[in-house]
């Protein structure tokens, strides 16, 4: 294994505690040119002074003063780069995820006095000898940047966001686009601080702290589902959705409920991704810009000085990130100006695999198939693809980021973020529940088998995944259902054991429906006006087309089945259709008659009239057999 994925592991393994039986693995594997002169590494006995006198540094860096961890290393390393510091803190507890050459990937380069700027021990030997003193500079400059942006605070912050959201600023939020329920709400608030809470107990009475899962319960269209949608983008934790009808008992045809936390091991690979491009954009985005200035100069687009000064400086130890050759900064003030857009280069990305055994074989990942798939994961060849400059720079970033971070470092952080932070919404759980009567209460397995299945993952116990064993003891686990055909106590008693908070939602009423249409950040209103301000048309409700369509949308509700505030959705686009359909044309009237828009206000007249024809017909529908 290359250095960088190994050091990278190594300060994982630091980050999580285990300094102790790493801190000798890495001083043998790190070069000593990267170790400080007078500090050990966390948990290790004793300095590196010896080690640092003996190193290959310059003149000028074996006078330098002694570094702290956190500080940057004037010594070249990994290619004769310039070779930044560990994300260490004063108190040597890891502040990083990856050492600071993978957080960013730009360096600053250290300079003699009096010098230009660029690194006289690698880049004056082995560089373009055209390398320009300002682009060194330049260089310099987005790396003190770069670095400064990202050393001073850990790379995943596990809890900071929670740290915000308060009981009440969690209902703060949820408020903005739900109305009413307040219990579940208020449930929902102090489960996510409860996550929180539990990261700031010492010792091991965090381990004994577990989640107290939710149990939501009432009619459809109450605001479970939606509740469920807005705690996703609140929380910043791996989060998942899923509908208990999907999964069936293990043995059967269909999905088992272990792919719930394969899938949200998948969804916190994502965040983890996510969070570290955040980081480290600057240095993703340098790397990218100076891959494409290659390429497009080895095409012959500089003339042929460019193309040689490309070659040479792509030859130079520690491209892509090294400063740009003078004979290619004309090119790259063109590309810099969006002139080279549609221009065709020629860039190398990873193989993506033809086959993914993990979702070919979902129920059977047993070791051997887990085995399998990292084993072709690693076999991936590269693909060389011709794409314009703009294709080529969101390919390329995406390439950088699996280049930088490894993915067996980001899938054991993931799983360690699963975890600990991980949110699994559980949908309809009532539809896998038969009542007492029913002839299969105890051999369906599509509702019994999958309870029995899902109560050691709510429990707690190891998921095996691709990406190693997840321990589900602190997952938080909130389930949802109607309840019109079952209740609640007819769930198994182990299970109901297992959502120790129930939360009853109300059916909503008239009043709460026109709430719902003009309190909302993003109400139904308010989406119908831009849709049809994209055509030129302003649309405009009267208070009193308001509150026919929430009394109308209830009188349904009442006279057929009760789907809640989903009956507004059908009721505004029969209210709307007539215009939504002529949109253009009407546009185009006002226009000849000298109006830039065409004005369209909705009148209770105007509604009663458009959802009459519907009453009408539900109340036909009564004697037709």
């Amino acid at each position: 294994m290359s250095p960088e994925p190994r050091l990278a592991r190594l300060c994982l393994d630091a980050m999580t505690g285990r300094s102790k039986q790493c801190a000798s693995a890495i001083s043998a594997l790190l070069p000593h040119s990267l170790l400080p002169s007078s500090t050990s590494l966390p948990g290790s006995q004793g300095g590196h002074a010896g080690a640092m006198a003996s190193s290959k540094c310059s003149t000028a860096t074996a006078q330098a003063t002694p570094r702290t961890w956190g500080q940057q290393s004037p010594c070249a390393s990994f290619g004769d780069r310039a070779a930044p510091g560990w994300g260490f803190s004063h108190a040597h507890k890891p502040s990083s995820l990856l050492p600071m050459h993978l957080q960013t990937r730009v360096y600053s380069t250290p300079s003699a006095p009096g010098g230009s700027g660029s690194d006289s021990g690698s880049a004056g030997a082995s560089g373009p000898s055209s390398t320009s003193s300002g682009a060194g500079q330049a260089g310099s400059v987005a790396s003190t940047s770069s670095a400064a942006s990202t050393a001073g605070a850990p790379l995943l912050r596990p809890g900071e966001a929670l740290a915000k959201l308060t009981p009440a600023a969690v209902v703060e939020r949820l408020d903005r686009f739900i109305i009413g329920q307040g219990d579940a709400k208020k449930a929902v608030a102090v489960a996510f601080r409860n996550r929180w809470r539990r990261q700031r107990v010492a010792g091991e009475l965090r381990e004994e702290i577990t989640p107290k899962n939710i149990l939501m319960i009432g009619p459809t269209g109450c605001g479970k589902t939606e509740i469920a949608r807005r705690l996703a983008k609140l929380a910043d934790a791996p989060f998942i959705k899923v509908e208990a009808t999907k999964f069936t008992e293990v043995g059967y045809h269909g999905r088992d409920v272990d792919s719930i936390i394969k899938d949200l091991v998948e969804a916190a690979i994502g965040l983890v991704k996510s969070r570290l491009r955040e980081q480290a954009q600057a240095a993703i985005a340098l790397a990218v810009e100076h891959t494409i200035l290659r390429q497009l100069a080895s095409s012959g687009m500089a003339g042929p000085e460019g193309a040689v000064a490309a070659a040479q400086w792509a030859a130079a130890p520690g491209f892509p990130t090294t400063p740009v050759p003078k004979a290619l900064e004309g090119l790259r003030a063109r590309l810099a100006a969006g002139e080279l857009e549609g221009a065709i280069v020629e860039v190398e990305l990873p193989a993506k695999p033809g086959l993914d055994l993990g979702n070919m074989m979902q129920g059977q990942q047993s070791p051997l198939v887990i085995s399998l798939d990292r084993l072709m994961a690693g076999a991936r060849k590269v693909d060389r693809k011709r794409l314009t400059v703009k294709e080529a720079r969101a390919a390329l970033d995406d390439a950088e980021v699996e280049r930088l971070f490894p993915a067996e470092v980001v899938a054991k952080e993931a799983v360690r973020l699963t975890e600990q932070d991980g949110i699994v919404f559980i949908d309809e759980i009532d539809k896998i529940v038969n009542s007492r009567n029913s002839p299969w209460r105890t051999g369906d397995p599509s509702s019994q088998g999958v309870q029995r299945d899902l109560l050691p993952i709510i429990e707690g116990s190891a998921v095996q995944t691709k990406h190693g064993t997840v321990n589900t003891d602190h997952i938080l686990f909130i389930c949802s259902g109607a309840f019109h055909s079952a209740k609640p106590g007819d769930l198994m008693a182990e299970l109901q054991g297992r959502l120790p908070i129930r939360v009853e939602l109300k059916a909503l009423t008239q009043d709460d429906f026109y709430r719902i249409l003009t309190e909302p950040q993003y109400n139904l209103i308010k989406q119908q006006q831009m849709l049809l301000a994209t055509e030129g048309v302003d649309l405009h409700f009267t208070d009193a087309a308001v509150r026919e369509v929430a009394r109308l949308a209830e009188a349904l509700n009442r006279a057929t089945e009760n789907i809640g505030a989903r009956r507004l959705a059908a009721v505004l686009e029969r209210v709307v259709e007539s215009v939504s359909f002529g949109a253009p044309e009407l546009v185009k009237q006002a226009r000849a008659e000298g109006r830039e828009r065409y004005a369209c206000v909705v009148d209770k007249e105007h509604v009663s009239e458009r959802v009459a024809v519907v009453m009408q017909r539900q109340d036909l529908s009564k004697w037709i057999i």
